[in-house]
């Protein structure tokens, strides 16, 4: 059997005929840049987040670095970043002209708030990234950022539709930021990208900058510099069909996670801590210190698994950059010996049952 660790073959038959046709219907339109679509979506996305702006973009990097922009983060300011997460999340805050300082995170893979209240220096800004499907821990976040003017973007590449305490990634601080590439709990089929906030201020902001700094409604009429950063109607459409399968796709994932995780216990294999009933389960990860050599034996099994990620992204950024890594030691073994394993909305139970089978031969288990 093969199972790959991500695939739009097993897409349901379904879900391919809608967005064929959803696709057609925005040819038939005409209109690829802005317009119903664009809106339709933007206004779908925050009434399912329950907030009142959402601004759709070109990507997530765009994304995070345009929400920095936005809320005044300019050169010389500080920016905390967590050391585990995608590098995006770093040449975003680089793009903004701000200094990055890092922060390791805690065995779940989130930044870790006790090392952050303790950095023993002024930042002007966080991004608590939502690493694996999994919310850092908002509430005490933003009861320590709050009282000291700090801003809060929140890098939600991971966590569509993740919630704490009734309230969503991406609602918490000044600015969600939120990548839609394809393989996302939210995809797109492209890339694709939206920054949602309470404050129109902001939103408007936004909607200048990523449109080469031009006034709402005006576009030879600029107020700033900007850029051209903008999510395309066939796109936003994808994604308001996408947006209606959300809830059930994310529930199909916990179910999957459930499985796994299970599995593993049974068996004492080690995996990244995880809140089952929480998190949206963009990733299940396990530990193994020969986590290269098991990857190689599941492959030959025809089971593809992926790393999330093979470096740091403190370290790679520091490759390029005269800054300095801090000591990120969970970061750097989540690097060395992690393992995600191939869970979508539409993996069956016969391919996890597959999976399971081939941990317990004898070639899996003397690796692990």
């Amino acid at each position: 059997m093969e199972v790959p660790f991500f695939s739009f073959k097993d897409l349901p038959t379904e879900i391919h005929t809608i967005w064929a046709k959803t696709i057609n219907d925005e040819l038939k339109k005409g209109k690829f840049i802005g317009g119903e679509t664009l809106d339709d979506f933007e206004s779908s996305f925050a009434t399912y987040l329950g907030v009142p702006y959402c601004v759709g973009v070109a990507n997530g990097l765009d994304a995070i670095t345009l929400s920095l922009k936005a809320i005044g983060i300019k050169p010389g300011m500080t920016v905390a970043v967590p050391s585990h997460t995608f590098i995006a999340t770093w040449i975003a805050v680089a793009n903004s002209g701000a200094k990055p300082v890092g922060v390791d995170c805690d065995s779940s893979g989130l930044m870790d708030i006790d090392l952050l209240q303790n950095l023993g220096q002024n930042i002007d800004c966080v991004i608590p990234v939502h690493m694996h499907g999994q919310m850092v821990d908002m509430k005490r976040l933003i009861s320590w950022t709050k009282p000291r003017g700090i801003k809060v973007v929140e890098d939600c590449a991971q966590s569509h539709g993740a919630k704490l305490e009734n309230k969503f990634a991406g609602t918490w601080g000044d600015v969600g930021a939120f990548s839609f590439y394809p393989s996302k709990n939210l995809g797109a089929l492209g890339d694709a990208g939206a920054i949602v906030t309470h404050d129109e201020r902001i939103a408007n902001q936004i909607r200048s900058l990523c449109n080469y700094g031009s006034k709402p409604k005006n576009k030879y009429d600029y107020i700033q510099l900007g850029t051209n950063s903008r999510l395309d109607s066939i796109q936003a459409a994808i994604l308001k069909v996408n947006l209606n399968y959300l809830d059930d796709w994310n529930y199909k994932r916990r179910a999957a996670a459930k499985n796994y995780y299970k599995f593993f216990d049974s068996l004492g294999i080690d995996h990244m801590p995880v809140k089952i009933n929480e998190s949206v389960h963009h990733h299940c990860i396990i530990y193994s210190k020969n986590r290269d050599k098991l990857r190689e034996e599941l492959q030959k099994f025809g089971i593809g698994t992926e790393i999330h990620y093979p470096f740091s992204a403190e370290d790679s950024f520091s490759k390029f950059s005269n800054h300095t890594p801090c000591n990120n030691i969970n970061s750097r073994k989540i690097s060395s010996t992690t393992l995600s394993l191939p869970i979508s909305p539409w993996i069956s139970s016969d391919q996890i049952e597959y999976v399971k089978k081939m941990f317990q031969t004898k070639e899996i288990m003397k690796i692990l």
